[in-house]
């Protein structure tokens, strides 16, 4: 997408490519390989599933569940989504997520099947809301926070990435009693 592009300008790496996908309007940590061979590598790795992947989320509602896992297929395909709250309020919960598989929206469908859509998420998410809050979350409140794999070409070496909350996940936080 767009921030590859902007990111090859920058770096002046044409090579540049993305590994994986965030939704749009989702933050956090985004895996890209500096040339094909590399790509390739760690594409092999993705496919293995031996690929970490964490994502924190605002939901509507009261997660009454401390820890939850959804299998629900989405697409004709398997779907893990294993879910922990990590704090909630009347109106909302937190939850750290790790996602086993990487299917389209699969949080924000997950979630929504759940019926505690992800906060702010236009098209999975609420249609009406009753929450005069709402109205100013300005996006879909999922931030991949963390990211962990074998390195493709090093063995032994374990590649980590983590991406602090933003700013807006954080005042979402405070507007519905989770922030610190």
């Amino acid at each position: 997408g767009s921030a590859v592009v902007l990111l090859r300008q920058q770096t002046e790496q044409s090579g540049l490519n993305a590994v994986h996908r965030l939704d749009r309007n989702t933050t956090g940590c985004l895996l890209l390989a500096k040339n094909d061979s590399a790509l390739e590598a760690v594409i092999a790795i993705f496919k293995t599933r031996r690929v970490t992947k964490i994502y924190h989320a605002i939901v509507s509602g009261r997660f009454e569940r401390m820890v939850s896992t959804v299998c629900d297929e989405l697409d004709q395909a398997r779907a893990v989504s294993h879910i922990r709250r990590e704090s909630c309020s009347k109106d909302a919960s937190f939850l750290k997520i790790r996602i086993e598989t990487g299917r389209t929206h699969q949080i924000r469908r997950h979630m929504a099947s759940l019926r505690h859509p992800v906060l702010g998420d236009r098209e999975h998410g609420l249609k009406t809301a009753r929450d005069p809050r709402l109205l100013t979350v300005p996006r879909q409140m999922l931030h991949a926070s963390s990211l962990e794999l074998p390195h493709p070409l090093k063995r032994g070496v374990v590649l980590k990435a983590h991406s602090p909350l933003p700013a807006d996940f954080r005042r979402c936080l405070k507007l519905f009693d989770m922030g610190k």
